[in-house]
């Protein structure tokens, strides 16, 4: 079939009125103007025509469970938490355990963590799991701590003053309950999470992401890999393991993700080389030591694996630096720093020189960036350096662009928004540049950029259709979003 798209084309990164000649899946002409050939018509009067939006970093099955469990970012008290863990109770029943995303300790009055008793007088016998918005602190009931745990204690386990669990997970206490649920949901769970986060992301512009998926004894990625065709939209799996033998039998061509090498801010995990403005006892915590660490990236690139490793904090980001220039010549396989937050001058020539590609999630800005913003608490004066995206561009450094789902919504309109409006306004990005993060840039990130991410001859007709622009405001209206030339989202 082929038909005609009519509107502002986003053409040489600027809008043009046009048609675009769609047939076999993929864009065959471009016709600038008024003129054009005589073909059906799809008419988009006055909207603006942009690549399809590409998410380079959501964690797929979270994603999925935030949309069958509550999301609790809204949440602003403990007792509203109770109310809604006890529906949850009654409507989920038939779940293995009871799971909760997106916590947030900045909103609730009483600026605590719920106590593990307090929990357990709603959930007793099944283990209950909330976890911080940002993944990296978690809460159980005591069942749970059981469960997970029995009587063992944990780096990063929480105690109270009788040298009992409080129920306070961070650190490596945090990472073996996430790597509990994910091993032992069922598979049927794991596919229907799946779907639910592809529903997600197609209503939000999104036709391709990159799935950070997977840890390790969790086979999520083999699941998602198997049903890969049952999708609309592309999924690029980035398999949250280190096994690198087991990566490469299955054909896959990159590794990791969010394999962590230090944690987050919020959680003060995030390692810094500066102690934390609120917390000077700390400069959190790295998972690898350098031998580890140059062990795996070294292995993973001499089998021309492309690798994505979690660093936040600038302690992390230079471990990370540091352990490629002791190997890497050129960066051919476009190995990849995701979030990379807290920057100097100096880690900016770094990753410069050694071509290195940053994965960034400019809503994090939007969320905790500014004056009386978490960052500005954990950070003081160092938010000067947080996600700096027009330095980073300065140096002619490859961002690509996503949301860290479900840590801050699939969006990519609230993605552009955000690095248009950086907080430290020294750090904001144009309108083209904002755009490439999720579209052109992101494509290069997963080696498709000659498939998909411009409206070009011969490219894959993927497109979001936008009745305005995320300049002022992100909440705008999608119109339709198409893949390979197949409307797969149309709004009212």
């Amino acid at each position: 079939m082929e038909y005609l798209i009519k509107g502002k084309i986003y053409v040489d990164n600027n809008f043009q009125e046009g048609f675009l000649l769609v047939k076999n899946k993929k864009f065959v002409e471009i016709f600038l103007g008024k003129e054009r050939p005589n073909y059906p018509i799809i008419d988009y009067k006055n909207c603006y025509l942009l690549p399809g939006f590409i998410d380079s970093h959501i964690h797929l099955l979270e994603l999925g469970l935030l949309n069958i469990f509550p999301d609790l970012s809204s949440i602003s008290s403990l007792n509203d938490l109770f109310d809604v863990i006890a529906e949850t109770k009654r409507n989920l029943s038939f779940f293995p355990f009871l799971i909760f995303f997106n916590f947030d300790l900045e909103k609730i009055k009483e600026k605590r963590y719920p106590k593990r008793k307090e929990l357990d007088k709603i959930v007793d016998k099944k283990t209950l799991i909330i976890s911080q918005r940002d993944g990296h602190t978690t809460i159980l009931n005591t069942y749970g701590l059981i469960k997970i745990f029995e009587k063992n204690v944990v780096s990063g386990m929480e105690l109270d003053a009788y040298k009992e669990p409080t129920g306070v997970l961070r650190g490596e206490a945090n990472e073996l309950v996430h790597k509990y649920y994910k091993k032992n949901l069922p598979r049927d769970i794991k596919i229907l999470a799946f779907q639910e986060a592809e529903k997600v992301a197609m209503k939000n512009g999104i036709t391709t992401l990159c799935a950070m998926v997977g840890e390790e004894e969790d086979n999520s990625y083999e699941i998602l890999l198997e049903s890969l065709n049952s999708f609309k939209i592309d999924i690029i799996i980035f398999p949250q393991i280190k096994d690198i033998n087991k990566v490469k039998n299955l054909g896959l061509k990159r590794i990791g993700g969010c394999i962590l090498i230090d944690g987050s801010l919020s959680s003060y995990t995030a390692a810094l080389s500066q102690p934390y403005e609120d917390n000077p006892n700390t400069r959190g915590i790295l998972y690898f030591s350098d031998e580890e660490l140059y062990n795996f990236l070294k292995k993973a690139n001499d089998e021309n694996l492309q690798t994505a490793l979690h660093a936040i904090g600038d302690r992390a980001i230079e471990q990370v630096v540091n352990t490629y220039e002791k190997f890497l010549k050129d960066n051919s396989l476009r190995h990849r720093i995701e979030h990379c937050e807290v920057l100097n001058n100096q880690l900016i020539k770094k990753i410069k020189k050694l071509n290195l590609i940053i994965s960034c999630q400019p809503a994090f800005e939007y969320y905790w960036g500014g004056e009386n913003k978490l960052y500005e608490k954990r950070l003081g004066k160092r938010i000067k350096f947080t996600n700096p995206y027009r330095s980073l561009l300065n140096e002619n450094i490859i961002l690509v662009g996503g949301s860290d789902a479900p840590i801050t919504p699939p969006n990519p309109l609230l993605g552009i928004y955000s690095a248009l409006n950086h907080p430290n306004e020294k750090e904001r990005i144009n309108l083209k540049e904002a755009v490439n993060l999720f579209t052109k840039n992101a494509a290069y990130g997963i080696f498709l950029e000659n498939k998909i991410g411009e409206i070009k001859k011969d490219y894959e007709a993927d497109l979001v259709v936008l009745e305005s622009l995320p300049i002022d405001n992100y909440d705008i209206k999608i119109k339709a979003v198409i893949k390979k030339g197949e409307i797969i989202w149309q709004g009212d």
